[in-house]
């Protein structure tokens, strides 16, 4: 009845009132009425398996895009802070890393299984220019693209 009488006067800092009505008449409700107790799920080794295999197929179908947590963190339906941590439970890596690890295998797929250039692979694979690619290529594989397509020839 509280509600109803504030919904109908317009009174000072009625909105106010009727979101705190709303949020009690809710939890009334749910200690009242409902029968299933909620699902408390458990983060010990990270992620779940659905939201890592989300995840990581979202990572390798857009390794050409500027990939941002904020947008990992949706599709995982949890908090940007929160995924970071519960990702490099389950991947012993940070998204960052997992993400550049990810470029770097599929240029050395690319460097393998193509004829386009060193350059138009670092575009493909999501890095900003060829220079950028070949340091962090060098840097997970120890050799730079040229010295890998050389030495698997």
């Amino acid at each position: 009845l509280t509600l109803k009488n504030e919904l109908e006067s317009h009174k000072i800092a009625g909105r106010l009132l009727i979101d705190s009505l709303k949020t009690t008449l809710a939890i009334h409700l749910l200690r009242k009425f409902c029968t299933t107790k909620p699902k408390i799920y458990s983060y010990e080794n990270g992620l779940s398996k659905s939201q890592l295999k989300q995840v990581t197929q979202y990572i390798s179908e857009n390794l050409d895009r500027d990939l941002k947590i904020i947008e990992l963190a949706a599709i995982a339906q949890i908090s940007p802070y929160y995924f970071i941590r519960l990702f490099r439970k389950a991947m012993n890596n940070t998204p960052h890393q997992y993400i550049l690890q990810q470029r770097i295998k599929k240029a050395q797929y690319l460097l393998h299984h193509s004829q386009i250039s060193i350059s138009e692979i670092a575009a493909t694979v999501g890095f900003c220019d060829q220079s950028h690619f070949t340091k962090y290529f060098k840097r997970i594989t120890g050799f730079t693209p040229k010295q890998y397509l050389a030495k698997s020839q």
